[in-house]
């Protein structure tokens, strides 16, 4: 019997924030060495990864499942494999399905769904907003919690959004009890309904141009982050913000991270990346996204933070939806779907970056698996590759060039905001607990891979 399963052999491996050149093996689910290259041990396989890198997996803490209720644009099975082909070894999903998790029972039947479907591993962030069932659902093992406060049509479900503050500090205080973080999306919902009326009153179209012109504009971001800040301060709370895009919020996260507030900070590919022309050509896609890139304070600040810290983590947000349902935008945004898938093509957008000059690889990786792992309580075990970490790695071709394109998509809906786009860097495998799930842009993971992210109190 071989003595290792797996050695990845010739390539450039990330440890302690820098490529070496090393072969990795891998002994049943963990990374087990790192040695000097070409005297190849025992190995059951080797898999040549010359002039290849060597990545810690990607930790998404933001998806959108669509399971239960919604499996006609995503269920476990398929958002497993969009995620195992684009290099995403754990995401953690958020509530707002149908039912939405609320409960203890309804987070066991989610789980015990996505155990039987999934190729790689999982977490769940339940619904902070019943106050009873908190306790519980951090017994019952929760990942996390979440809150909206943007409330409206689905996703943005109302049952699940909370913005009143003596309530919200309620729940915080009940959250920060359990240890676990708390994911809030935050926004300031009587101002935007306010900026909705005075365009309708100015005869603005209620679509998707005028609903991404008023659902992007900084103050309504940037009040609520204020106000999460204060509740935070006074209830100690972990909280973690999401699609912190506005200059003011950053500015503020900066601040009060300097000042030693336990807040950690989001922000999703489609705010910085999606803009003005893309709208025009691609319409609802893009929706709510489209106007902060001509925004060039704001973009300078997104990147900044990425840079300097201010931004924890790079989140997804992955969130399809059919053709059908995001195309009522052009009629009626208010009352239409939104949202885009990401996980086949994320990674192929940052590795770009890096070659753009924007963002340095360990700073990629740093927002896209070690502060990820961080967050949930699971670093080193994931997000690293030292012996011992759990075999969760993603090998990339740097320099392949390809046009993204909607052919080769595991997403249900078959669509991707970024398809025509012209990128280089790429995922050509994906292992995830020294298990094989994808390999050259194919999914090949077994279902019921996947292993449960438990919470973990900090």
């Amino acid at each position: 019997m071989a003595e290792f399963d797996l050695c990845f052999s010739g390539g450039r491996v990330f440890v302690g924030g820098e490529l070496i050149d090393a072969d990795l093996y891998v002994k049943g689910e963990i990374v087990a060495l790192l040695s000097s290259q070409g005297a190849i041990w025992d190995t059951a396989r080797v898999v040549d990864v010359s002039g290849k890198l060597l990545l810690p997996g990607i930790i998404d803490l933001h998806a959108h499942t669509r399971d239960p209720g919604y499996t006609h644009k995503e269920d476990f099975f398929t958002v497993s494999q969009a995620a195992a082909a684009g290099g995403i070894t754990t995401w953690v999903d958020m509530p707002n399905v149908e039912p939405p998790t609320t409960t203890v029972e309804l987070l066991e039947e989610k789980r015990a769904r996505a155990k039987k479907e999934s190729l790689v591993d999982f977490g769940h962030f339940a619904s902070g907003v019943n106050l009873e069932e908190i306790p519980k659902l951090a017994k019952a093992g929760v990942t996390g919690y979440k809150i909206f406060q943007v409330s409206g049509a689905y996703p943005h479900d109302p049952r699940l959004a909370l913005n009143e503050e003596g309530k919200l500090l309620e729940r915080f205080r009940a959250i920060a009890k359990t240890g676990l973080p708390c994911v809030v999306h935050p926004f300031n919902q009587p101002l935007f309904d306010y900026f909705s009326e005075e365009a309708f009153a100015q005869g603005k179209p209620r679509n998707h141009v005028t609903f991404a012109e008023i659902y992007t504009r900084d103050v309504v971001w940037e009040s609520a982050i204020a106000s999460l800040l204060a509740l935070q301060r006074e209830s100690g709370v972990r909280l973690h913000v999401v699609h912190t895009h506005a200059a003011g919020s950053l500015r503020l996260l900066r601040r009060a991270k300097a000042q030693g507030q336990r807040v950690t900070v989001e922000i999703d590919p489609k705010y910085f990346h999606l803009g003005r022309k893309d709208l025009a050509e691609k319409g609802p896609q893009v929706c709510p996204a489209g106007f902060v890139p001509e925004d060039e304070e704001r973009m300078a600040e997104i990147w900044n933070s990425l840079r300097d810290g201010t931004i924890d983590n790079l989140g997804s947000d992955h969130a399809p939806h059919t053709h059908e349902e995001i195309e009522k935008q052009r009629t009626d945004a208010w009352s239409a779907a939104m949202g885009s898938p990401q996980y086949d093509h994320l990674l192929s957008i940052f590795l770009n970056d890096v070659h753009l000059g924007k963002i340095t690889l360990p700073q990629l990786v740093r927002s896209l698996s070690e502060n990820p792992a961080k967050i949930l309580g699971i670093f080193p075990r994931k997000g690293a590759l030292l012996p011992g970490s759990d075999a969760d790695l993603v090998v990339v071709d740097f320099e392949k060039e390809r046009i993204l394109n909607n052919e080769e998509l595991y997403t249900k809906v078959k669509w991707s905001p970024y398809a025509g786009w012209r990128v280089k860097g790429a995922p050509v495998l994906t292992t995830v607990r020294g298990k094989i799930v994808a390999e050259n842009g194919k999914a090949v993971g077994e279902r019921g891979h996947g292993k449960y992210i438990t919470g973990v109190a900090q």
